[in-house]
């Protein structure tokens, strides 16, 4: 009778390797958010995209200051 305790030991190392795979994905998420944000205020403080869709995207209100808000985010 053959032993299983090799593929068995394969099977769980691959199995968590993809658990730690999505782990490191989800724990980056957040950060490539972040950064987005800073991609986007830096385009419109350089003039490549207009208030409007800078407003939209970001999803803020209508009377808040974008150079203001690009501020803070830039700062952080």
């Amino acid at each position: 009778m053959r032993s299983n305790f090799r593929p068995n030991i394969r099977l769980a190392t691959n199995i968590l390797l993809v658990i730690g795979t999505f782990a490191i994905a989800l724990k980056i998420t957040p950060i490539a958010g972040i950064y987005k944000e800073k991609n986007l205020c830096i385009k419109y403080l350089k003039h490549q995209i207009d208030r409007d869709k800078l407003i939209k995207r970001l999803k803020i209100i209508k009377q808040a200051n974008p150079s203001s808000i690009c501020d803070s985010i830039l700062k952080s």
